[in-house]
């Protein structure tokens, strides 16, 4: 397959032109020259760039994927959380989902908001975009709104979000401070439909369960708040996420015991990922790969 040809099927994969040149890192006008063989630039630095991105993605497939589907699982702790997530889009509404870290909450936000690509924004928060203004501006250049000064951005979110049911999620909502929370308040107060799913770590319940007036705002506002923890993962879960272990009590128990640790399910993934690198998962194979992560005596 020649490299235009791979383009194409690239640009096909990311659903647009347009996507796929931000990807690359040229222009939507380079792209289009390149395919019809009618750009002037430099050919051979575009080349090398499609050919290094294409070997990239044609080695990630060869590299065993942790997951049954490649993807989401729905594992009893992340369809409860997505379950949440679609009882606040529906009800409208503020919704505490928190608990240990690498417990599946995170996967269950990003499959939800693929499910309902048109009514669901996902927001990952992180400390630099915690703010009220890091926060509308994320948010107006996730709904492809023109961002800012704050109350003109808080306006165009405003009334993108009246109307039909949409739901807001937020996830690592631990980052977000006390104005910031008050600001996600007032979307919600101008217009009780609005879903409101605020998803992260256990801070994120103690917080808002602080006492302080801003935050009980917040919290009589709340009909749903859950809090869930790595001791709930089940031995189903276990089996959902990797088939070939399933029916293997050995193998399965000692997944289990690293997943209720504070390991998650994101620390067997990592390590059944890298048993996998060593064509190894029977239990011997998956404890030396544990002792050599050094993980089995914080899952002891």
């Amino acid at each position: 397959m020649t490299l235009r040809e791979k383009l194409r099927k690239y640009i096909e994969s990311c659903g647009s032109q347009r996507i796929a040149a931000d990807n690359i890192g040229y222009s939507t006008a380079t792209i289009s020259t390149y395919l019809k063989g009618t750009y002037s630039g430099d050919v051979d630095k575009l080349e090398k760039r499609l050919a290094e991105i294409f070997a990239n993605l044609e080695a990630e497939k060869e590299v065993c994927n942790t997951l049954a589907s490649g993807g989401y699982v729905a594992t009893s702790i992340s369809q409860s959380v997505y379950n949440t997530i679609r009882l606040c889009h529906l009800k409208g509404g503020i919704a505490i989902e928190c608990g240990d870290a690498g417990i599946g909450k995170t996967m269950a936000c990003k499959k939800y908001k693929e499910d309902y690509p048109n009514t669901a924004i996902y927001i990952m928060v992180n400390p630099c975009i915690s703010s009220v203004t890091g926060l509308l501006k994320y948010i107006c250049l996730q709904l492809n709104l023109q961002t800012g000064r704050k109350d003109d951005m808080w306006l165009r979110i405003a009334n993108r979000l009246k109307g039909e049911r949409k739901v807001l999620i937020l996830d690592e909502a631990q980052h977000l401070p006390v104005k910031t929370i008050e600001t996600v308040r007032s979307f919600f107060d101008a217009y009780p439909e609005i879903g409101v799913c605020m998803v992260g770590n256990e801070d994120t319940y103690t917080n808002l369960h602080s006492g302080r007036a801003a935050f009980a705002q917040i919290i009589s506002r709340t009909k749903m708040k859950t809090i869930r923890h790595t001791s709930e993962i089940l031995p189903q879960d276990i089996e959902l996420l990797y088939p070939a272990l399933s029916g293997k009590k050995k193998e399965v128990e000692l997944m289990l015991k690293i997943a209720q640790s504070e390991q998650g399910i994101r620390g067997t993934q990592n390590l059944y990922s890298n048993a996998m690198d060593n064509q190894d998962i029977s239990y011997a194979g998956l404890i030396a790969m544990a002792k050599a992560m050094e993980i089995l005596s914080r899952a002891a």
